[in-house]
């Protein structure tokens, strides 16, 4: 979408949402340093990462095996990959696979990870949970910069126009609701600003929470239940294919975070997921 801005002429986008990915990280960053000691931790934190990191990754798989795409997917990858013969054709499918990478994956698998998988991980649960919804606001900005994650048709008072060769135009005129791709695309909901705005209220939230000293299970599982709660609801208005014809990958694992922040704010104790508990 930041595209628009040079005519095409310059991929503004690929230059500028690494460099606001990178901020949204050292924001969340920061913001848990504030309630552990880093050094101390380095060791499962980077164990931490590296299992998210591995969640978000592999999450989009699970929509293409259940739809049955996995072989054709496959196939289709290691075309890709035999393409690659200088870093310039490396660096875009390295773009092409980052693409796939999912938000809500990534925290679904982080939850898990964090309450069951790692031995001594627990502790971190809150410190690392509660930034979450300011990091999923300002990764969605991305995500509308980038013209990704964009809504289904609407023409009410809030709908959005994407500029011409954007991914929505793209997908309107493979649905022949176009006479090109390089037109500006049909009116559509602004999904990624209703997200925004929700996390945005959700974070804000946390911060009164944990400035009234609510328990720091029942933040987590704030976290997590409202994250799932809008996500799902928002995900009805976006252009995701469907599982079983009548629900989203991602609104299935929205609803196993929405189930996990419960179990957060039912079943675990304070000290269980606090370092400074401890």
């Amino acid at each position: 979408m930041l595209n628009w801005l040079s005519s095409g002429v310059i991929d503004i986008a690929g230059y500028i949402t690494p460099v606001l990915f990178f901020i949204d990280v050292l924001i969340w960053f920061l913001l848990v340093k504030k309630e552990i000691g880093i050094k101390k931790n380095v060791k499962i934190l980077i164990k931490i990462g590296l299992f998210s990191l591995l969640g978000a990754a592999i999450s989009p798989l699970l929509i293409i095996i259940v739809s049955g795409n996995l072989f054709p997917f496959l196939s289709s990858a290691g075309k890709l990959i035999q393409k690659i013969n200088s870093f310039a054709m490396l660096k875009t499918v390295l773009l092409v696979a980052f693409r796939g990478f999912s938000i809500t994956g990534g925290i679904l698998i982080l939850s898990i990870v964090l309450l069951f998988a790692l031995k001594d991980a627990k502790k971190l649960t809150f410190a690392i949970l509660w930034p979450f919804p300011l990091f999923a606001a300002l990764t969605r900005i991305n995500c509308f910069l980038k013209g990704c994650c964009f809504g289904k048709l609407y023409e009410g008072a809030f709908a959005i126009k994407y500029p011409p060769a954007s991914l929505a135009s793209k997908q309107h005129y493979a649905k022949s609701l176009l006479p090109s791709r390089y037109v500006e695309s049909l009116p559509v909901h602004p999904t990624q600003l209703y997200i925004i705005f929700s996390m945005f209220m959700l974070f804000i939230g946390v911060v009164l929470m944990n400035k009234f000293k609510v328990k720091k299970n029942i933040i987590a599982g704030t976290v997590l239940s409202g994250y799932g709660f809008f996500n799902f609801f928002i995900e009805l208005s976006r252009e995701e294919p469907l599982v079983f014809n009548f629900i989203t990958m991602g609104q299935i694992m929205e609803i196993i975070l929405f189930l996990l922040g419960l179990y957060l704010i039912f079943k675990v104790k304070e000290e269980e997921i606090s370092e400074r508990g401890n």
